[in-house]
């Protein structure tokens, strides 16, 4: 079967990191330079904008109206840019998302780099992408300068386009429709021609050949997505491409009141330390300014600014930290991301990334919905509203929800809201994590409690204090339910006292190691578990051959073909750990022992780099990744059964129904939601959702 290799260079005026995918490929100003491409191992070829004609590229016409296949690395762009430019501007034939493929996609589901310029050398390809033609590349994109006269584009306040619009304004000037004013108004930009500089184009047409060149090569060391996993990125695209509205007036009035409040807060911080420290960004100047207070800080890092707060301070330097605190909120970055990432329509598009974790799991993109702040406790659906109707009363907000900045936070996920008309219907998981690890493991004791009243952190709690359930108390509970999340992958003390700091239990650390050996004790399946997949691992490496862990029917089994070491899950997915081996590693108790150590891109610094594993590590690998799997099952039903999937969140999924569903309509999806794929036998899975106007948690 013949397969077109494409790769695009394109410009624009509009911000593709700032703006997002969508916005950028409907953009009036943004165009292609040139297109490089080859069918099969055949010549790479490259046109310029002069020969995009579809009768230059006949074949490519009747290739792509014919159904043929289309790889790209990063396709979402290219098929964005194919039907956001060329089908309207060169009457090209329209690429459909089943013809594409993506080479980034499959580079991450082989746990390599998604960066075409890092998979190709994690592969260890010979053909590398062009560094200094990607800087020519990066010059021409953008434009050459801005003159005076027509804009031609549409205006950002109010998404007015036309005619009127290509009349010459000053640079003052305001839009006819709407009033607003600005520099975009009365500047056109002007882009790069071949003219302008030939040999900057000759290296910007070489440069995109080698990408297809690399992209190719690429393509054929990796290993193809299932026709599962294929259906899963089309979902992916179409729910990218559909997005989640977003309340735009809110936003700004939000905007504005944070950068008042941030003005407060830096006067504020000048007067409560002397005139010495006149921002609370200002972290290097703060630190020393508190140490010379005599008070020993290592940074100001929101664990240790919390560990400082929680002693005896001076009035002066707990006044300083609590400022800091309150304005190392993260809420400015999120609205101003919403704001710029909205359409015309008021939808923010591309906020996930298929297979974004090891895992399988999806990333979060743009205004990284991921990692939205909890609401602190007591912060109810209601008092975000009120806090969202009253955004232009500071004082208000302040004294109803304070302090300021923290409301703001606990109003971002209300940001997301439903058009008129409709309304935001989420469901998500009931502790898949706790039920899907037990199902591996086989830990009976704990699926029957998921089975039955699913009450599993007072049953934790009882195997912990040694109580009856019905004994367990309110603190207990507690306990027991730091212990579940904290524990169940082999965590020590450590991963105990950071999961209570978030839910704000407090226990000496000798107690919580009592805790850590009481919760072992009473999970003992899931003990052995981490240990049956870590000599698994070792054994596929070692020796060769199949090796399984795991209950009966729920095995996941580890294999070593070639560079990868393989771990099929009971979906029949498999996780990938590229470049195995067992060398030698120090635990956290000082000893050294044998370990899995394999390539990955480390999630702080994303550089390629060796690491390791150890068996609670492997559980929560392949525990998090069954999970994902029951939620990209759930979406396929979700989305056949017609409901409009605008987002997922970890374990949860957002759709858009009409107002006037019935009251059943709840039920019905928590249903869908709730149904197990045939591999999953036994697993006892269970969904709540909720119905609302704006999002919320």
């Amino acid at each position: 079967m013949t397969i077109l290799h494409i790769d695009f260079e394109t410009y624009s005026a509009c911000e593709l990191k700032d703006r997002g995918l969508h916005n950028y490929a409907t953009d009036p100003t943004t165009g292609v330079h040139c297109m490089a491409f080859a069918f099969d191992d055949e010549a790479i070829s490259c046109v310029d904008a002069d020969e995009m004609n579809v009768g230059t590229l006949w074949r490519i016409d009747e290739h792509v109206k014919a159904g043929g296949l289309v790889y790209a690395h990063n396709a979402a762009f290219e098929l964005a840019i194919w039907n956001g430019v060329c089908v309207p501007r060169y009457g090209w034939p329209e690429l459909k998302p089943e013809q594409v493929r993506c080479t980034m996609a499959m580079a991450y589901a082989m746990s390599l780099p998604g960066a075409l310029a890092n998979a190709a050398p994690a592969l260890g390809i010979e053909q590398r992408k062009d560094q200094a033609g990607a800087r020519v590349m990066m010059q021409l994109a953008k434009p050459k300068s801005f003159e005076d006269g027509w804009t031609g584009e549409q205006c950002p306040a109010c998404g007015g386009y036309g005619e009127r619009y290509s009349k010459e304004y000053d640079h003052d000037a305001s839009c006819p429709d709407c009033g607003g004013t600005g520099d975009r108004y009365g500047k056109k930009a002007i882009f790069w021609t071949p003219a302008d500089d030939p040999a900057k184009f000759e290296e910007l047409y070489a440069y995109c050949r080698q990408d297809v060149e690399v992209e190719r090569a690429l393509h054929h060391r990796l290993m193809e997505l299932s026709d599962y996993e294929q259906k899963i990125w089309r979902l992916d695209y179409k729910i990218n491409q559909r997005g989640i509205q977003v309340d735009l007036e809110s936003i700004d009035k939000a905007i504005a009141l944070v950068e008042a409040e941030k003005k407060r807060l830096n006067a504020e911080m000048l007067r409560v330390t002397g005139g010495v420290v006149g921002s609370c960004t200002e972290v290097q100047l703060l630190v020393k300014w508190i140490r010379t207070q005599g008070v020993e800080i290592k940074g100001l890092a929101k664990a240790d600014v919390l560990d400082a707060l929680s002693g005896e301070l001076p009035p002066a330097v707990e006044a300083a930290l609590r400022l800091r605190k309150e304005a190392a909120k993260s809420s400015t970055a999120k609205l101003i991301a919403m704001k710029e990432r909205a359409s015309a329509d008021g939808r923010v598009r591309g906020i996930h990334q298929y297979h974004g974790a090891a895992t399988g799991r999806w990333a979060g993109r743009g205004i990284q919905a991921q990692n939205f702040p909890r609401p602190r406790p007591g912060m109810k659906p209601e008092h975000i509203d009120d806090v969202i109707a009253n955004l232009h009363q500071r004082d208000y907000i302040d004294m109803m929800y304070g302090p300021t900045m923290d409301a703001m936070a606990d109003t971002l996920r209300g940001m997301l809201t439903a058009p008129r008309g409709k309304e935001l219907t989420a469901i998500d998981f009931s502790a898949i994590e706790a039920r899907v690890l037990a199902w591996l493991a086989g830990e009976e004791k704990v699926l029957d409690i998921f089975r039955t009243h699913g009450k599993i952190y007072e049953h934790a709690a009882a195997g912990i204090y040694h109580v009856p359930m019905d004994r367990v108390t309110k603190d207990q509970r507690q306990i027991g339910k730091v212990a579940v999340l904290a524990l169940g992958y082999g965590g020590g003390v450590g991963a105990f006292q950071s999961m209570a700091r978030v839910y704000g239990v407090k226990v000496p650390d000798d107690e919580a190691d009592d805790i850590k050996k009481a919760w072992r004790e009473a999970h003992p399946n899931i003990v052995h578990y981490w240990y049956d997949l870590e000599r698994a691992a070792i054994a596929a490496i070692r020796q060769g051959g199949k090796h399984s862990a795991g209950a009966c029917g729920r095995q996941c089994t580890f294999v070593k073909n070639g560079s990868f070491l393989w771990c099929q899950l009971p979906s029949k997915r498999v996780l990938c750990y590229p470049y195995p081996k067992i060398a030698e590693r120090e635990t956290p108790w000082g000893e050294m022992k044998e370990a899995v150590h394999f390539m990955a891109v480390n999630g702080t610094t994303n550089k390629w780099e060796e690491t390791s594993t150890y068996g609670g590590s492997l559980s929560e690998n392949v525990t998090q990744a069954v999970a994902r799997d029951l939620l990209a099952d759930a979406l396929l039903r979700l989305d056949a059964a017609g409901y409009d999937i605008v987002m997922h969140i970890h374990d949860e999924a957002v759709m858009e129904i009409e107002t006037t569903c019935d009251n059943d309509t709840l039920e019905r999806v928590e249903k869908l939601m709730s149904e197990t794929p045939a591999w999953a036998a036994g697993l006892p899975v269970s969904a709540e959702g909720w119905r609302a106007k704006r999002y919320r948690k």
